[in-house]
Formats: C-alpha cells, structure tokens, sequence
C-alpha cells in the first residue's frame, strides 16, 4: 500500500464517522460518491440519496462509532479498500442497536478527494 494513499483513505473514513456523527449532511455529502452501494447489516442496500434522506430524517443516529484493524488495500489507480472491524451504538428507527461488524468498503478518488462508493458489513456474533 502506498502510505500516501492509505492515509489519504483513512482521514476520509475518519471525516465520515464524524460527519455521521454529527449528522452533518453537508460533510456527509460530499465525503460519498454519487455511485454509492451502502449494505447494511439487516441486508437492506441503500443508494447515495436513500442513505442521505435516511441520517437527514434522523432514521439514522450514530452515537458511536470505533474502528479497528483497519487496512487499506491498493486495487487500482484512484480505487482501494478499507477493511476492520467496526463497532457503534446507534439508533435505528427509534430503536438502541449495538453493532459489531467485519466491514469492507470500498473508497474511489475522483478530483483529488477520496469518497465512499461502497459500504458491506458482516455482523459479529462473538
């Protein structure tokens, strides 16, 4: 891995989180790229738009969220993978969830920022 490149894809996932976090949908936007396949972990996949409305309606409320493990994999010029684990209290339609996922995803460079394109959890059963 390019430790360029790396660094690059981890400060956009750590600006994610906060924007998440915050629900700074400004941020949040522009942070996604307009091709976005989020998965979540119920198997439901939503497009750029859909995953957008769902944090703006407040569908969605981060409370926390921590990563480890993370690795950053090279796949071609401008695409790379982001791959750890990923823990986070969250609301989900009203309801208090703890998750705690094997997270892949998938991050492209378009005019010189990185942004999430593709987001697939497996959940943990530990």
């Amino acid at each position: 891995m390019s430790n360029d490149v790396g660094q690059a894809v981890l400060a956009a996932e750590k600006r994610r989180c906060a924007a998440m976090l915050s629900n700074d949908a400004g941020a949040l936007e522009a942070l996604i790229d307009p091709r976005l396949s989020f998965s979540h972990a119920t198997g439901q996949v939503d497009d750029k738009p859909a995953y957008l409305a769902k944090m703006a309606a407040g569908r969605i409320t981060y409370l926390t969220i921590d990563w480890r493990d993370e690795q950053v994999v090279i796949l071609a010029s401008g695409v790379a993978l982001l791959t750890g684990q990923m823990t986070s209290n969250v609301t989900v339609e009203g309801i208090a969830k703890w998750l705690d996922n094997r997270v892949l995803t998938v991050w492209t460079e378009t005019d010189g920022a990185w942004r999430l394109t593709a987001f697939q959890p497996t959940p943990l059963k530990l």
